[in-house]
This record gives structure tokens, sequence and C-alpha cells, in this order.
């Protein structure tokens, strides 16, 4: 790998602003390569795709794009810990979210020929994403007075309906009753039911609501 190649990925750790970048820890395996250049493929490859020259490379891409890597702790010979720094631009924060953050930090690099292993540890993430999360729409409190907890302070109980797919909506509407009058708080769907064919969710919403006001009318 070239000596520009390691200019363009590589930084000290006090050229880094936390708050301008997403930062990433990886365990590294490479093949035959040392960790700062296994690093420096990484980094590569996760932002702007060459570490060759290329015509259309421009000199605002190269200014502003690249990952760099700007620390890597040795284990063995070949084996370590690095931090790589993807710029904020790389990212569409409020559309793109956590589905495009993981096609760049952690996309083709598990392919990579250049790597035995390779494992994202940890994620450091910057205000501007942060703020894009507003927290519980509700807090621990606002779902006591929900369900009516604020005096007796009891834990909640809730569950998650199964079989986690296959159920229609009626069907899931009969689990959710018998959940709900047997006194559980929250009734939740799997995280792998969404819309599916076979239960709609504006249909499953409907049925599961009228089964909860049939438990409110019955308890």
């Amino acid at each position: 790998m070239s000596e520009q190649s390691f200019n363009v990925f590589s930084a000290k750790a006090d050229q880094i602003d936390p708050e301008a970048n997403i930062i990433a820890t990886y365990y590294v395996e490479g093949k035959d390569i040392s960790i700062e250049e296994a690093g420096v493929k990484i980094a590569a490859e996760e932002s702007i795709g060459t570490w060759t020259e290329v015509s259309t490379a421009t000199e605002w891409i190269i200014r502003n794009l690249p990952a760099k890597v700007f620390q890597h702790k040795v284990q063995d010979k070949n084996t370590g810990i690095i931090k790589i720094a993807y710029p904020n631009t790389l990212f569409d924060f409020e559309t793109g979210g956590i589905p495009h953050i993981l096609s760049i930090v952690a996309g083709n690099l598990f392919g990579s020929s250049a790597l035995q292993n390779v494992r994202l540890l940890d994620l450091q993430f910057p205000s501007e994403f942060v703020s894009l999360f507003k927290g519980p729409k509700f807090g621990v409190e606002g779902v006591r007075k929900l369900v009516g907890t604020l005096d007796d302070r009891r834990p909640h109980l809730g569950t998650i309906i199964k079989p986690k797919v296959g159920l229609n909506p009626r069907e899931t509407a009969n689990v959710a009753y018998e959940a709900a009058i047997g006194g559980v708080d929250f009734i939740k769907d799997d995280e792998t039911l969404t819309n599916q064919k076979f239960c709609p969710l504006a249909d499953r919403v409907t049925h599961v609501m009228n089964a909860l006001d049939r438990v409110k009318s019955e308890t």
C-alpha cells in the first residue's frame, strides 16, 4: 500500500473531532499485513471505496470523505484493536438512520480478502446524530400513569405474542385478549412482525384495540 494511501486514510488522535465523526472500534486479524495497514484498507473500502488513484476522485472527495485510522493497538503480529473515524459528511443521518450507518461501518469489510477476521466492537456517535433520537415518548412515569401504577409502584409485566409470525389479525387479537385479561400490562409484536400480507398492520391494530377495549369493559 502506498504512502499516499496511509496519508489519506490515517490521522493522529488529536486530529480527530468526535463531534465531526462516527468513531468505530474494530478487532482485526490481518493476513500477512500489519494492523495499521489492515485499518487503512478498512477505512478506504468503507468510505470512498478505493485506495488507488482514480480520475473521478476530486480534491473535495479526498479532503472531506475518507475515513481515517487514528489509533491501533497491536496484540500480536497480525492481531489488534483499531479505531477509525468516519466523517459525518459520509452519512445521511436523518433519513438513512442506523441501516445506512451500518452499511458503511460494517459493510464490505467482512468480505475483505486482506483480513482473516474482523469484528465491529463499538460505535461512538456525535451529538448531531444522537439529537435526532428524542428518547421515550412517555418515560417510566408516563407509562405508570397510563397503566395505573402510579400509587402502588408495582413492577410491570409484559409479553410477546407467539408464534412471532403466522397469526392473522383476529388470532393476534385473541392472544392479546387472553394476555390482557390475565393482567399483563404490555403486549408487543415480535420485531419480525411488521406489515406482512397474512397480518397487515392496520387490521392488526384495529382488532387488537377492539380486544383491549373488551378487556377494559370486563375488568
